[in-house]
Parts: C-alpha cells; sequence; structure tokens
C-alpha cells in the first residue's frame, strides 16, 4: 500500500514540474497581443455628392496599443500608377475602446488633400487605399514594413500575439469613385462588335443589390459552325466609363480554362464610355485574357438602344 502511495505522490510532483516548466516556456513567456478592428459607414466614394465623407467606427479589446496611423494611396486608373502612401489620420491608442465609441469621420477631400491630387480629377476607376498601422506601447509595429511618404520603414521584429476573445485585424480598407446612374441603360439593344463575336439583339438588365451594374446575354460565334446563344457578362456603369470585371462569358475550354473577358488596358482600348444623361448608346471595350482558351486580344462593342 506505501509503493502505491509513493507513486501516485511521485506522478503528482512530475505533473506539478512540468506544468510550471510549461507556464515558464509558454503562456509566461508571451507578450500581450492586440486586436484592432475598423468599420466604415461606406464602401465606396460618390462623386456625386458634394465632398462625401466616410465614418469610421474602431473597435479594440486590448489596452496596449499606443497609437494607431492610418495611411492611404491613390490608384489612379487613367494613368494605370499609385501614388505613394502619406498619413491620413493618427489615433490616439488610449481613445479606443470596445464598445463602439471611437469614431472619426474623413472626407473625401482629406483623402485627395493627403495624397496631393485635386479632387475634381478622379474618376471612375480610381480607388483610394488606406491601412492600419498599429504601434503598440512596447514598440512593436505591425504590420512590420510600411511605405510612408515615399520612404520605407522596417520592424525587423515582426512579433505580435494576438489577444482577447476576437483577435481580429482591419489592415486594408478600399474606397472607389462611384457616381449615380441617372438614366434606365435597361431595355433591348442591338450590339455589335468589331471583332465580330457579339451580333443581334440583347436585353440589358439591372443586377440585385449593385444599381450600377448591367448584364445581358446573346448570340456569340466565332464562325458559322460555331454559333453560342445565351452568353454574355456583367458591366459596371461608372462616373461615364464602363468596366468589365474579369469573368467567364458562359463558355470553356476544358480543364478548367475559360473564355474570360475584362476591361481594356488603358494602354489598348481603355474603358467604354457612356453619357449619364443618355442611354441611347454606349460603348464596352473588353480585352479576351486568356490565350490559352480564346484570347489574347481586344474587342470594342457598342449597344444601340432600339
Amino acid at each position: 500500500m506505501k509503493k502505491i502511495l509513493y507513486s501516485w505522490m511521485l506522478l503528482g510532483l512530475v505533473v506539478l514540474f512540468a506544468c510550471e516548466e510549461q507556464g515558464r516556456l509558454g503562456l509566461d513567456e508571451s507578450e500581450v497581443g492586440f486586436n484592432f478592428r475598423m468599420i466604415p459607414s461606406a464602401t465606396s466614394f460618390n462623386l456625386a455628392d458634394t465632398d462625401p465623407s466616410v465614418t469610421f467606427t474602431m473597435y479594440s479589446e486590448t489596452n496596449n496599443i499606443k497609437k494607431v496611423n492610418v495611411v492611404v494611396e491613390l490608384y489612379q486608373f487613367l494613368n494605370n500608377s499609385r501614388t505613394w502612401r502619406f498619413n491620413l489620420a493618427e489615433i490616439d491608442g488610449a481613445t479606443i475602446t470596445n464598445d463602439g465609441t471611437t469614431k472619426i469621420t474623413v472626407p473625401l477631400s482629406a483623402f485627395a488633400d493627403a495624397t496631393g491630387v485635386d479632387p475634381a480629377s478622379l474618376g471612375g476607376g480610381d480607388v483610394f487605399t488606406i491601412y492600419n498601422v498599429v504601434e503598440l506601447e512596447n514598440g512593436k509595429v505591425y504590420p512590420d514594413t510600411l511605405d510612408l511618404d515615399g520612404k520605407k520603414y522596417i520592424n525587423t521584429e515582426n512579433s505580435y500575439f494576438p489577444s482577447g476573445a476576437t483577435t481580429s485585424f482591419t489592415g486594408q480598407l478600399n474606397f472607389p469613385m462611384v457616381c449615380s446612374v441617372s438614366s434606365p441603360f435597361t431595355g433591348t439593344y442591338t450590339v455589335t462588335d468589331d471583332c465580330g463575336l457579339f451580333s443581334g439583339d440583347v436585353v440589358l438588365a439591372t443586377v440585385a443589390g449593385n444599381p450600377v451594374q448591367r448584364t445581358f446575354t446573346g448570340t456569340w460565334a466565332i464562325d458559322e459552325d460555331n454559333v453560342f446563344s445565351g452568353i454574355g457578362f456583367d458591366l459596371d456603369l461608372t462616373c461615364g466609363r464602363v468596366f468589365v470585371q474579369t469573368q467567364s462569358i458562359g463558355l470553356g475550354c476544358g480543364g478548367g480554362s475559360n473564355v474570360d473577358v475584362a476591361t481594356s488596358s488603358i494602354d489598348d482600348l481603355g474603358p467604354g464610355l457612356y453619357d449619364d444623361l443618355d442611354d441611347g448608346q454606349f460603348t464596352v471595350n473588353v480585352r479576351y485574357p486568356n490565350a490559352a482558351c480564346f484570347g489574347g486580344f481586344d474587342c470594342a462593342l457598342t449597344f444601340t438602344k432600339k
């Protein structure tokens, strides 16, 4: 009986020392981490509004944030280029709570001023992107690489540990330029294609949940032996320009390869054009990018309302 008792005592000591060692090498040596969420009141800027703005609501369950730098860059479609990243706002970490009371409101003019552009020059295809850079009270920075005012800053330690019940981090948010569409741009249109692929009449329809997007299907033919009906794609009417997000037209070449369309590059045809006050005719310029299936060239489509 004594041998059994001694055995249990020995096992208990081993477990006790093991737990102490694990604590010393586990949680006891970890650093306090952070979480940080930023929720915007809008996901785009409507250029039809007078200096539109976005309100950011911030949340954090931790109290080790020293500050958050919100930096911004602008992608300019017509130049096919991005600006440097510049400081848009600085938020004192002591003011950030988890009850939704921490808010900042930033107008479009502030985005433009930070990146050094004239708000009047903004148009369809332009996108502001913001990045959150969190500095902790112990000096750690996340993310560990930052382009700011044309200079690159790197934190080689790259160490952070999420804490709290929510470990989310909002690192990046995009804000494209949009405009309201006044004319219907729906109904029956005759489509002509300088590549001779789309032809005949098509019905242009709205897309649920997206007031600037339209969709259509029609006849698409390579030659008289390869004629397909019910073929089409979605297009976006954006501040006088027509954009086509990369998508399949509904045909494939096998092996998961599709006949795709996308907006023609600005170095080629560029986006199509429309007049917001007249939906009688507009153009859509697309590229068939998947040369391995069918493509490697650009086409100009003209839609004329019947």
